[in-house]
């Protein structure tokens, strides 16, 4: 019975079935103890299927057969997987004890044993990760020399994604590429371990995503999720990949499936040690929802992924512009970009802070913003961040009341959002385009814009962009006065005389959330989505 067991494991670990190889492995080891190779496929079968203790415990007893043995490259490759491993599950002091062993044992082996390779790279992400990417860099060439020279592939491509990535972080895009693509031909050409190719294929898609290569992006998360589909049972990147799947979705407009793929992910991770995997499928779901304008399922969202690992940024900062609290938002979103961590961080919070600054009338900080936009794609120079600088300061030059210009700037970023295959941007360009137009007098270029916008946010159900659209249309007809409620007008005075949530709180003898419910609803009732554009609105209406 035990051989028949052990001869299904196998079976089932040569057709990529990690989950049922894991168990069939554990069953089988149970009735007679494993030899030293179904050992190692137990290894790797239980790390493909994210069965982090199954996979330690049977590297620890690898670990103890090799030293007995007297094998210390052996030793140092169990020994290293055992603290990569560790060190990815936060549990950095294990994690580096086991490195420590490993370091020891390929001590005692040739100068260049391969695994002085393989121990390079946690030096690597550790630089990284303090932002030290020179150095980073310096470690992930070595590595890959040492990789090239042993004849080991999944050396090569580990340390390849890893340099790709870090030349991306430093804006040397081009270079970037020629590791990744090393690192992708090896994957595609089934020269990896399966371990390996899935790490590889995650390092590469999220380091795409990271600097804005949303082509690339596109491209390799079709490669990625193909590789997942052979591999139903590799349940850590599946998640992984369909958390990455879900952002392209949500940019090509698909929002009900990038909610289902975010869903899907976040169920197939439960239980694994994949915490950021798991934040940021739930702050997908939460993009979704606030577009949708379910702003309370999307508040919930934000939470759980700030909960769980990620900051919520800027996604929550522009939901609460949505409910109406531009402070808070402005708040939030000023300390998001004081803290980032690195440019690319900093560029994807850039165009929501200068949307944000806009709608709290505060145009001196857009601007900056906008500076610091163009001072970063100076450094990357892709098109998509030439598409943001157009689409942040079109709309800079819009609110300055520079029609005009504005139309030119926006149009070319119109046009690329479109041309990418990304219409809910090239829909919210189109409003903004329109609102020039009619500034200008021309209301039958406006109205196309217009009815192209609502066509398009119709079939997202983009709820909120809806909402905001009939003020644009015309000259619209005047709300009555008491479309405000006698406390509303009260807090729209206030607001009128520069007073923020907190102030008009105090002197109202309200509690802020009270205020911010209120100013909510103003601005639905007026059709507006920012503190001026109600005050001129009342202004104009006499409502105050």
């Amino acid at each position: 019975m035990g051989n028949g067991t052990l001869q299904d494991a196998r079976r089932a670990y040569s057709q990529g079935a990690w989950a049922d190889a894991t168990d069939l492995f554990l069953s089988a080891d149970a009735q007679s103890p494993l030899n030293r190779e179904d050992l190692d496929r137990l290894v790797w079968a239980a790390g493909i299927a994210a069965r982090d203790q199954e996979m330690l415990a049977a590297l620890t007893r690898l670990y103890e057969i090799h030293v007995a043995e007297g094998d210390d490259e052996a030793s140092a490759r169990a020994a290293f997987w055992s603290g990569l491993r560790h060190m990815m599950m936060g549990e950095v002091g294990l994690g580096a004890g086991w490195l420590q062993r490993a370091a020891k044992h390929a001590e005692e082996t040739a100068p260049d044993c391969v695994q002085r390779g393989y121990l390079m790279l946690p030096k690597a992400f550790m630089h990284r990760s303090k932002g030290a990417y020179d150095q980073a860099l310096d470690i992930a060439d070595k590595a890959i020399a040492f990789g090239e020279k042993a004849g080991e592939p999944d050396l090569v491509a580990l340390a390849g994604s890893l340099k790709g990535g870090l030349l991306f972080r430093l804006g040397r895009i081009d270079e970037g590429y020629v590791p990744i693509d090393e690192a992708m031909l090896l994957a595609k050409g089934e020269h990896l371990s399966p371990l390996v190719c899935g790490v590889v294929y995650c390092e590469i898609v999220a380091s795409c995503c990271r600097v804005f290569e949303m082509v690339r992006a596109r491209e390799w998360t079709v490669i990625l999720d193909d590789w997942c589909r052979r591999n139903p049972q590799a349940r850590a990147f599946n998640g992984v990949c369909q958390v990455h799947r879900a952002e392209i979705l949500q940019l090509e407009g698909n929002w009900s499936d990038a909610f289902a793929e975010a869903a899907r992910a976040g169920r197939g991770l439960e239980g694994t040690t994949e915490q950021t995997a798991m934040a940021t499928a739930a702050y997908r779901r939460g993009e979704v929802l606030r577009l949708q304008g379910d702003f309370a399922a999307a508040d919930k969202e934000y939470r759980r992924a700030a909960e769980t690992a990620i900051d919520p940024q800027p996604g929550l900062a522009l939901l609460r512009l949505a409910q109406g609290r531009c402070e808070d938002a402005a708040t939030m979103i000023r300390r998001a970009l004081e803290t980032s961590p690195d440019m690319p961080a900093k560029a994807a919070l850039l165009p929501a802070g200068v949307e944000i600054f806009i709608a709290c009338g505060d145009l001196d900080a857009a601007e900056q913003l906008c500076r610091e936009i163009k001072e970063i794609a100076g450094v990357f120079g892709t098109d998509v961040f030439e598409s943001v600088i157009d689409q942040c300061c079109g709309t800079l030059e819009l609110a300055k009341g520079n029609f005009a210009g504005a139309i030119v700037t926006l149009g070319r970023a119109r046009r690329y959002w479109s041309e990418f295959g990304a219409p809910y941007l090239a829909a919210r360009l189109r409003a903004d385009i329109a609102r020039a137009c009619f500034e200008l007098g021309d209301f039958e270029g406006a109205a196309i814009e217009l009815n192209a916008a609502e066509k398009m946010f119709r079939e997202l159900g983009a709820r909120p962009d809806l909402k905001r659209l009939p003020a644009l249309r015309g000259k619209p007809e005047p709300p009555p006065a008491d479309i405000l409620s006698a406390r509303e007008r009260e807090v729209l005075a206030l607001m009128a005389d520069g007073g923020s949530n907190r102030a008009i709180a105090k002197v109202l003898h309200l509690s802020p959330s009270t205020v911010n419910r209120h100013v909510e609803n103003i601005f639905g009732k007026l059709a507006v989505s920012s503190r001026a554009a109600a005050v001129a609105k009342a202004l104009k209406t006499d409502i105050i």
